[in-house]
């Protein structure tokens, strides 16, 4: 009796032990199963792809995720579609609607049917424990079995059936690196998950069984028997009428063939490489600013052109809309496949010397310092000093114009003028106002660049042109231009671009107004590029052309007032093309693409010219015109800064009209045949125009001396002679000479007709062999 006594009492003990067991384990699963669920769980975290649009809607290019997926969320200010619902359930989950996560009779059904065939060849997994395997991957073992029941548990408790839905929706895999069923129903059909037929719903649920083997573009076949698979399964369900199953199962799907779109190739490589710059690392979708129809009438554009034309390579077009900024067309190269003419390579965006294209900011800054449009500038021999050495700067006609206003030096681009004029108002001066106008990549210092830098020996890129000019079309002021109209996150939220620069004003408005009045003048420019060139079009335009060295590069960028196009013309590998200039090479794309640009725009006047005085001036000393002035300009000057003296270069002398020159202008005159009043003006005395004393040249080893002359133009010499080193040597016309020079210190003087003492000597070093 006691033995039978201890023994029930050892099985009580034993019960009650495996009862607090039991117990300890329940409430441990209702814990883990209660506790909320991590934060973040449901983020896309990178699995999104990125889809990249024009400014109405139409998808350019989707961007693989960073885990090299497409993947698009559905609408979420929509239900699932009621048809993608019905489909995945009756194909994954018949009970989904009322298991707690995981379904108890299909792992009783699973179970039986693999002992049945020997193998696995049933599974139980629910949905909602699909995703739990998708959000938290596990080993496939028991172990990992039992992780992803208790995540399908917790997942139950803590979501709603549709939240539940939604999430694995938007992570099932889909065949083709194709993730979610909207990234899917865009890729197949060509249509959003909201719009899918039940025959199309169907399919997406097959391939979502069999990713690998149910490939509809591949074996069309196999994929229709699963998809008729599910439709029979939703029949069965009671979630497909049997009529409508049937009617689905002869339908016709609408496949799209496969392929990405690839629209606007440059600018989506542009924003993938950036998307962190500009703070758009979370954004699932990118809305640009480009118009659809301008983008492919400019890639037309370029296309044809250079196609007109073999003598150009490549070319690269940005059009802006001055208002806003923002970028309505952004063509890179002519054929972003083109892999012989490299056109991967982005014109926009690449750096190229810009020739004379910066002209215009250099006169902006005179104008905004008391320079007025009919300030004379100096176009004969002109020595630079420069960081590198001494050097000439040259016209592209290869001839000197004598004194010339500054509306002609401009409108006619002129770079004897330019430089002069810069090395005047100081290369620092110029290089500040170009940084403010957003030219950053101008990073080297003044010295570095010197007066050259208005004729381009510093490289910028178009994009950066296209906004310094749609600065000067906006008075003065550079802003940001936008690219990224809008971008939305994989939750609909708005992620906000940053901005690229800030506003700030490189120029005065008034010296900016005078200044658009100079590059949008017709007839200032003819003598240069002829009345009927590409700049002159049916409305008003202000515009520059450049041409870097040797024809390497060809720009033209203007404006209207309500546009700007910037192109430029060349080759990637910086090969030159032949005589090609900017008025020649860019210049009629420019005209065609504004052309377009201004289509369905009413142009609105460039300039309020009752801002400026009128005042008719001398067109050789822009002062005002008197007797003995043989012609008449009417020149417009900003309040208070029209000149008050009487021209003071043109004379009456014994009935006959005669000019009064400075010395410098004096081999011009000449060359010209015109007559000159002889010591009347300052700087009559004879002296050296070049070479300036301590000048330093450079010979090479290799080549002849007599191949490396160094240029000697003096001035107010007739008669004069030129002696080097004791030598006396020839001056051709009186005003020049080539004099081979070796390595060395050398002493050259100038003296006056019959007089053995020098009117100025100066020294020179030659280095080399």
């Amino acid at each position: 009796m006691a033995l039978e006594t201890a023994t029930q009492l050892e099985g009580a003990r034993r019960a009650g032990r495996v009862g607090a067991l039991a117990c300890v384990t329940a409430l441990g699963l209702i814990a883990v199963i209660a506790w909320p669920l991590p934060a973040g769980l449901l983020d896309a975290d990178g699995a999104l792809s990125v889809r990249v649009l024009d400014r109405e809607g139409n998808l350019l290019r989707e961007l693989p995720s960073r885990q090299d997926s497409r993947s698009v969320s559905l609408a979420r200010n929509a239900p699932v579609p009621p048809v993608v619902a019905d489909a995945f359930i009756a194909s994954e989950d018949r009970r989904f609607g009322w298991h707690p996560g995981v379904d108890p009779l299909a792992m009783i059904r699973a179970a039986a049917s693999n002992l049945r065939a020997g193998r696995v060849v049933s599974g139980a997994s629910t949905l909602t424990q699909q995703l739990a395997r998708l959000l938290v991957p596990r080993r496939r073992t028991l172990a990992g079995k039992a992780q992803e029941a208790l995540w399908a548990l917790r997942l139950s408790a803590h979501l709603s059936r549709e939240e539940i839905l939604r999430a694995y929706l938007d992570r099932v895999a889909l065949g083709h690196d194709l993730v979610g069923v909207e990234a899917a129903s865009q890729a197949y059909f060509g249509r959003p998950a909201a719009s899918l037929s039940v025959g199309q719903a169907a399919l997406l649920a097959a391939i979502a069984r069999s990713p690998a083997r149910v490939d509809p573009w591949r074996d069309p076949e196999r994929a229709g028997r699963a998809m008729r698979e599910v439709l029979d399964r939703m029949r069965r369900a009671g979630r497909l009428d049997p009529a409508l199953a049937q009617l689905a199962a002869t339908a016709d799907l609408d496949l799209v063939p496969p392929g990405r779109a690839f629209g606007a190739p440059h600018v989506v490589v542009d924003l993938a490489a950036r998307l962190g710059t500009l703070g758009l690392d979370r954004a699932v979708e990118v809305r640009t600013t480009l118009d659809p129809a301008l983008q492919h009438d400019v890639e037309r554009s370029v296309r044809s052109e250079l196609a007109a034309d073999p003598r150009l390579g490549q070319a690269a077009v940005l059009v802006i809309d001055n208002a806003s900024g923002d970028v309505l067309a952004y063509v890179g190269s002519a054929d972003f496949l083109d892999e012989a003419h490299e056109g991967q390579n982005d014109g926009v965006r690449a750096r190229r010397q810009p020739g004379s294209a910066l002209k215009p900011f250099a006169y902006g800054l005179a104008l905004a310092s008391g320079w007025t449009a009919a300030s004379v500038l100096s176009d004969v021999d002109l020595e630079v000093g420069a960081a590198g050495g001494a050097w000439l700067p040259r016209n592209y006609d290869r001839r000197q114009h004598g004194p010339v206003r500054l509306r002609a030096a401009l409108a006619n681009s002129y770079n004897v003028p330019a430089v002069e004029l810069t090395d005047a108002l100081g290369p620092e001066q110029v290089l500040e106002v170009l940084r403010q106008a957003g030219f950053s990549s101008l990073d080297a210092s003044a010295e570095h660049y010197g007066a050259g830098l208005v004729l381009g020996n510093g490289d910028v890129s178009l994009w950066e042109l296209g906004r310094a000019y749609r600065g000067l079309a906006r008075g003065g002021v550079v802003e940001p231009m936008r690219l990224v109209r809008a971008a939305t996150d994989g939750l609909g939220a708005p992620v906000p671009a940053r901005r690229e620069l800030e506003p700030r004003r490189f120029l005065p408005s008034d010296a900016v107004a005078l200044l658009t009045h100079l590059l949008s003048d017709e007839s200032a420019r003819a003598p240069a590029f002829g009345l009927d060139n590409a700049l002159r079009l049916p409305f008003p335009v202000a515009a520059k052309t450049g041409t870097s060295r040797a024809y390497v590069d060809n720009w033209t960028v203007g404006f209207t007032r309500e546009r700007t196009v910037a192109v430029w013309v060349g080759n990637f590998d910086g090969r030159p093309m032949e005589r090609v200039s900017g008025i020649t090479g860019a210049g009629p794309l420019f005209a065609r693409v504004m052309r377009r640009a201004m289509v369905g725009v009413r142009p609105q006047p460039l300039v309020d010219r009752a801002r400026f005085e009128r005042v008719r001036i001398c067109p050789l000393s822009g002062h005002r015109a008197g007797e003995a002035c043989p012609g008449v300009v009417e020149e417009v000057f900003l309040p208070g800064t029209a000149p008050l003296e009487p021209c003071d270069m043109h004379r009456l002398a014994d009935g006959r009209r005669v000019l009064a020159l400075d010395g410098r202008y004096a081999g011009w005159a000449e060359r010209e045949r015109l007559e000159v009043a002889r010591g009347t003006r300052a700087g009559d005395a004879p002296g050296f125009l070049t070479p300036r004393d301590g000048d330093e040249f450079l010979v090479e080893a290799g080549i002849p001396i007599s191949s490396q002359t160094i240029p000697v133009r003096v001035r107010g010499a007739e008669g004069a002679t030129l002696v080097v080193d004791g030598r006396v040597m020839a001056l051709e016309g009186g005003r020049s000479a080539r004099v081979p020079l070796r390595a060395g210190t050398h002493a050259l003087e100038l003296r006056a007709p019959g007089s053995q003492e020098p009117v100025q000597r100066i020294h020179v070093r030659v280095r080399g062999p």
